[in-house]
């Protein structure tokens, strides 16, 4: 064998080495990608099952919660014949100024309240204290109001706290 001969065939048995070796590299990165797929498979699957488990417990305390806000609903006092309004926002600025629409009066009793018991007459002062407040009557028109229609024991402690609630 010459010279050439020997170094054509180590050239060619090296030439085999790196081939197989690169077969075998190309074996062991395909495997191990599978392998990473397979863990990202579990792991999405698991995420999946958590996200859903959480979306049930979600769904149970939000049907627990409209079952609490009906039993409320249902203890609640009969709706009160005006509703309280919010308690007005400052406009926005805007170019034109619209006119301002008129503040809602004291509401007026249909007749003299009744003279109902302490608590209930108490009771419905509050309210009407609460619905002026919030409609931004100034605090001495309420107490003018309430001294009118109302036969109050302490008027003053009564809107000391409505006024308190309402921040005003």
């Amino acid at each position: 064998m010459s010279l050439s001969e020997s170094a054509s065939s180590q050239v060619q048995a090296i030439l085999e080495a790196a081939e197989a070796s690169a077969e075998q590299i190309k074996r062991e990165a395909k495997e191990e990608a599978d392998r990473i797929r397979a863990a990202a498979r579990e792991t999405r699957q698991a995420d999946v099952s958590g996200l859903a488990e959480l979306i049930a417990k979600v769904r149970a305390d939000l049907d627990a919660l409209e079952a609490r806000l009906k039993g409320l609903e249902g203890d609640a006092p009969a709706a009160q014949s005006e509703p309280v309004a919010a308690a007005p926002k400052a406009p926005a600025k805007a170019a034109a100024k619209a006119p301002e629409p008129a503040k809602p009066k004291a509401p007026e009793p249909a007749a003299t309240p009744a003279k109902a018991a302490d608590g209930d007459e108490a009771e419905s002062a509050r309210l009407i204290a609460l619905n002026m407040a919030l409609n931004g009557e100034p605090r001495e028109v309420t107490d003018q109001y309430l001294a009118d229609n109302y036969d109050l024991g302490d008027r003053a402690a009564l809107l000391d706290e409505v006024y308190d609630s309402v921040g005003g």
